[in-house]
């Protein structure tokens, strides 16, 4: 198993579920983050948004995606805000969907969190308990 199988499978489901803390509080919310080249999922937000602070305070998120077949994969990891534009273009070229919502990854309203993966999971439909893909 690798992570090209992770990879398909976020490009597939096309929406993830982030999972953050807010004091004792889970907060999850629908996102379209990507897999960048180099493993770390890629996803774009509002700089007014909750999670940012709550990304601050806790980096610790989980993030689930479901395809259409009900399999599903879990990464867990540490989240942060990143300025790097290299990595902005690279989720801008990825992400189609962010063009309704920004005007390119200048834009200043485009917030970057970059998720470092510690540990991933999947479930295909059918499995009795979850597969740990290799992160490399």
């Amino acid at each position: 198993m690798s992570l090209d199988i992770i990879r398909q499978m976020i490009f597939e489901a096309g929406m993830g579920y982030l999972a953050t803390c807010d004091a004792d509080q889970p907060r999850v919310r629908a996102m379209m983050p990507v897999m960048g080249d180099d493993g770390r999922l890629l996803a774009a937000t509002f700089p007014s948004t909750k999670k940012i602070g709550q990304i601050a305070k806790n980096p610790k998120v989980e993030v689930c995606f479901v395809d259409r077949k009900l399999s599903h994969c879990r990464i867990e990891g540490k989240a942060s805000v990143s300025q790097d534009q290299a990595l902005k273009e690279e989720l801008w070229n990825k992400q189609m969907m962010l063009r309704q919502f920004f005007s390119g990854p200048e834009d200043p309203a485009f917030i970057l969190i970059v998720i470092v993966p510690s540990r991933i999971s999947l479930m295909n439909i059918g499995d009795k308990g979850y597969t740990e893909v290799p992160l490399a």
